[in-house]
């Protein structure tokens, strides 16, 4: 049986699938509809965490999952729409696609593997964490194919993968939820200029 605390993981990446709403609404209604349902999200959370942060209130069911570290700051839900906005507002629609899905779908990788199959830890000297390589392979794989997938070419998905994955694996204290769609969205972005131009 799971533990309790691989329970609580799962529960709070899940919450990050909300990126694939982000996707549908984009595709379905348009960048400028997505972009106002991204900042009426981050209204709505702003106040909550004030409300969490500056007037101490516990929050049904949200208080339960903000992680120890995350108890007197920002929670990662608005790191994630903040890279979402960057993302969609700068990008090209495949490119934000595949940044977004990437922060969602990598991260869970890694966690999950990480967690239960995580054996070598060889970032401690370099990056100063306890990320496995298992849980980094894994999150390169699937950023990778979430690239092929969405923007098609291999080139692109991989340049993407490589830096949602490094990211995600060399940052400790920036969060990932903001650092991964921006980083891994602009070098995308700059890989398929240069694709297309030279």
């Amino acid at each position: 049986m799971p533990s309790r605390e691989v329970i609580f993981e799962v529960l709070r990446k899940s919450v990050h699938l909300v990126s694939v709403f982000i996707v549908l609404i984009y595709e379905f209604f348009g960048k400028e509809t997505i972009l106002w349902v991204l900042m009426l999200f981050l209204v709505v959370v702003l106040f909550l965490e004030y409300l969490r942060l500056e007037e101490d209130l516990k929050i049904p069911f949200f208080y339960m999952m903000y992680r120890e570290h995350e108890a007197d700051s920002l929670g990662g839900h608005i790191y994630f729409a903040l890279g979402a906005i960057a993302a969609i507002s700068l990008f090209t629609r495949e490119i934000a696609y595949a940044a977004v899905l990437m922060t969602t779908f990598g991260d869970l990788a890694a966690a999950l593997i990480g967690k239960f199959y995580g054996k070598r830890r060889i970032f401690r000297e370099i990056f100063k964490n306890d990320k496995s390589l298992e849980g980094s392979a894994s999150e390169f794989i699937i950023d990778l194919l979430v690239g092929l997938a969405i923007i098609g070419n291999p080139v692109v998905s991989l340049i993407m993968a490589f830096f949602a994955t490094f990211t995600e694996t060399a940052v400790n204290k920036i969060d990932d939820n903001l650092i991964v769609p921006v980083f891994s969205g602009f070098f995308g972005q700059m890989t398929l200029f240069i694709l297309m131009y030279f």
